[in-house]
């Protein structure tokens, strides 16, 4: 690799063949590095659509839009025309510096291909898309493109094998966030049920109707939502009432009961005693 101010990096520069340009997508640079504590490019525009893989460290990445932390196994894509700073995470005590590899295109292909990914200007990375197989078709792009033999064939295979690979580790991804979908809605009302949050938002937080969320929770669990999230805060107005001095109208507040009476009432039909006979 040739050092250079920020990084070692070695570019390499493509002129692509005719079968390239009527194949719709193609590789007109492609590099790896490993960056410098100082590493820090931008703001940056360029002409060309560039994926990013993040293959070792950490990243942090700034649009008009957001600010993005990625780390190994990530993915950003730099859109053409919009203003970008990318920058390490690394300190000069961190053992493991930041080492990326990317692709800038072209192509009439390029929008339908970041549309597959679900890569958006507003939305233009990717978390977990790096396993062990798009790491290896990585290594064959790049083996492909630094070859002192060009062969654009080679080349296109081995682009269209990379994204090919993309696509069912992206898939596998959604499809175990699906699954673990259940889980986070719980995860949400474990973290909020002392703010009185309804069925709908957690609906909402998560994208998916109401009525779905309902039924989905009473199946996988056994419970309504709501029943749930009154076990939760009564389950915890029991434990400040036997652990706590505050007072029971603090406690129902606390628990994000409008008024002493509603928690009194409740409490009192989910324990068999009042509150203050529980405490005792």
């Amino acid at each position: 690799m040739q050092e250079f101010e920020m990084e070692f990096a070695d570019v390499w520069f493509a002129i692509p063949g005719s079968f390239q340009t009527a194949s719709g997508c193609w590789i007109v640079r492609a590099g790896q590095n490993i960056a410098k504590p100082t590493y820090h490019i931008g703001p940056k525009v360029i002409e060309q659509t560039s994926f990013h893989w993040i293959v070792q460290g950490k990243v942090r990445v700034t649009s008009l839009d957001h600010t993005i932390e990625l780390s190994e196994g990530d993915l950003f894509c730099l859109f053409p025309g919009r203003p970008y700073v990318y920058e390490t995470m690394q300190t000069e005590s961190s053992t493991s510096p930041l080492k990326m590899i990317w692709l800038a295109m072209e192509g009439k292909q390029l929008p339908l291909l970041t549309a597959e990914f679900g890569l958006t200007p507003h939305k233009y990375w990717l978390q977990g898309i790096v396993n062990n197989e798009v790491g290896e078709a990585l290594r064959s792009v790049i083996g492909a493109i630094s070859g002192t033999k060009k062969n654009m064939f080679l080349e296109q295979r081995a682009l269209s094998d990379l994204f090919y690979k993309m696509n069912l580790q992206a898939n596998r991804s959604a499809a175990k966030e699906k699954e673990n979908w259940l889980a986070q809605v719980k995860d949400f009302f474990d973290l909020h049920y002392t703010e009185h949050i309804r069925v709908e938002d957690a609906a909402n937080h998560f994208g998916y109707h109401r009525s779905h969320v309902y039924a989905a929770f009473l199946k996988k669990y056994g419970t309504s939502p709501q029943r749930y999230l009154a076990q939760k805060r009564l389950d915890k107005g029991a434990e400040l009432l036997k652990t706590t001095s505050l007072s029971v109208t603090e406690i129902a507040y606390s628990l994000g009961y409008s008024e002493l009476y509603a928690f009194t009432r409740a409490f009192t039909t989910y324990m068999g005693v009042s509150p203050r006979s529980y405490r005792g």
